[in-house]
């Protein structure tokens, strides 16, 4: 099976420092006219040629009277480099980060870390690069909206006398998450569509048969954090 060379290892000086044949074998390979009938050799070097694989390359060599031996060195530094768009992702993520909580920077960029050792999140393209860059700022401030939920989880349960072990507590934070949730969602809506998402979750307590009081308190609670929160710019 043919194996396809990455056409940035010709514009990294690969080919260039191997050297030009004086003439081409036949068949595929340095003899061969390029797209556009222009020399395949001279399109090869300027890495112009997007798929060439290790016949071609063996043949280029051939007809150069080089040897694995002497491209070692070039191949091998090559090889070395770092992936150019990881290492502009990287950076990309730093500077959009560098503004943040030093807890909240360190969790995107240790998030961002992880994307990087996922094949499926490898950077290919530059949209790749704004992608990752959203998904790690996304993230820090996910995390950071977690941990004021947790905080105020915790002030809202003490005030309503519902203990952390008490299963009351786990339908009181999920209740919590609902509300800022449909916060977010409809912060950019009418007034309207805030309104029936209040109105369904209010039906929520019901249709699960628990007390009323401590729901229309944490309510309150979420929505005033979220006020405090978007007046401070923490939601942008």
């Amino acid at each position: 099976m043919d194996r396809v060379l990455p056409a940035s290892w010709v514009s990294a000086g690969g080919i260039a420092q191997v050297g030009r044949p004086d003439s081409g074998p036949s068949g595929r390979g340095p003899g061969k006219t390029g797209p556009g009938g222009k020399s395949w050799v001279r399109q090869l070097e300027r890495g112009r040629l997007h798929e060439v694989d290790l016949n071609d390359l063996v043949e280029f060599l051939r007809a150069c009277g080089n040897g694995t031996r002497d491209t070692a060195d070039v191949m091998d530094g090559y090889i070395s480099l770092p992936p150019v768009l990881e290492q502009r992702a990287k950076q990309a993520v730093l500077d959009a980060t560098a503004g943040l909580l030093p807890v909240q920077r360190d969790r995107a960029q240790n998030y961002d870390i992880g994307l990087r050792h996922k094949a499926r999140q490898r950077v290919r393209t530059a949209q790749d690069i704004k992608k990752r860059v959203r998904q790690a700022v996304k993230r820090a401030k996910a995390e950071a909206w977690e941990r004021r939920l947790h905080f105020l989880f915790n002030d809202v349960l003490d005030e309503v006398h519902v203990s952390s072990k008490d299963n009351l507590s786990t339908f009181l934070k999920a209740f919590g998450r609902k509300v800022f949730g449909a916060l977010r969602r409809t912060r950019k809506t009418r007034s309207v569509w805030r309104e029936k998402a209040m109105a369904k979750l209010d039906s929520w307590a019901a249709e699960h048969e628990l007390p009323a009081e401590p729901f229309v308190r944490m309510k309150q609670a979420v929505i005033a954090l979220f006020a405090e929160m978007e007046l401070r710019g923490e939601l942008n």
